[in-house]
């Protein structure tokens, strides 16, 4: 194996390893973002764009098990930052999810601040390479998506990865 260049598995293991690091500071966290994790921030997200949202498309949207979509919920319930919409069934299950006003000025705030940590990156950036860069950052995004995680191959199609709601 090469020690350098483009073709080091070695050396792109540790710059991807560096970026998750790096992304982890530079995204949603709970001492900046409402006191929310990336993954509360995201369901917030997904229920501005989607009002009303049924839990299985919630869940699927967030790639998370039903199961654990109930918990993030509970919290963001207790928040209250969502409420369930019961009686949508006849057995009076949730069935569906809603933000609340107290949840879109918190997502919203969220937003802002991503928003501003962008654009600090993007500066930071010589803008003669932004565009190369952001053309490489989409292709990788691309690569990890088709190529999975841990070796399991991606499953899902684009179509099957983009929340279908009713």
């Amino acid at each position: 194996m090469e020690s350098s260049g483009c073709c080091d598995v070695q050396g792109w293991w540790m710059e991807l390893e560096r970026l998750t690091k790096l992304l982890g500071r530079v995204g949603p966290d709970e001492i900046c973002c409402e006191g929310l994790t990336a993954r509360q921030c995201s369901i917030l997200r997904t229920l501005v764009r989607q009002e009303g949202a049924r839990l299985s498309d919630l869940a699927q949207a967030a790639e998370i098990s039903p199961s654990a979509l109930t918990r993030v919920l509970e919290r963001l319930e207790k928040e209250g930052l969502v409420r369930r919409v019961r009686g949508g069934q006849k057995d009076g299950r949730a069935a569906r999810v809603a933000i609340t006003a107290r949840g879109r000025g918190v997502r919203s705030r969220i937003d802002r601040l991503m928003q501003e940590r962008t654009s600090s990156i993007v500066n930071a950036i010589p803008e003669e390479s932004r565009n190369r860069l952001f053309e490489g950052l989409k292709m990788m995004n691309d690569c990890i998506e088709r190529g999975g995680c841990c070796g399991f191959a991606a499953a899902q199609t684009e179509a099957e990865r983009r929340p279908q709601f009713e």
